[in-house]
């Protein structure tokens, strides 16, 4: 499973992981950490929505997956 960090605030933790792949577009989970309060979430992202947040460096590719 790839996951990638996205860009925010210091002070927190936001990582997204992909779950599953298809023609459309990903199912990913989306994990927040804010000052140890844990949020967690699943949801579907286009294909189109995805490609422009790592042309954009929103996302940025971890070392390692979790």
């Amino acid at each position: 499973m790839k996951a990638y960090r996205i860009k925010g605030t210091k002070d927190r933790s936001e990582i997204l992981e992909v779950l599953r792949e298809n023609t459309d577009g990903y199912q990913v989970k989306i994990t927040r950490d804010r000052s140890g309060w844990l949020e967690e979430k699943k949801e579907f992202m286009p294909r189109e929505l995805f490609e422009s947040c790592l042309r954009t460096s929103y996302l940025t590719e971890m070392s390692h997956t979790v």
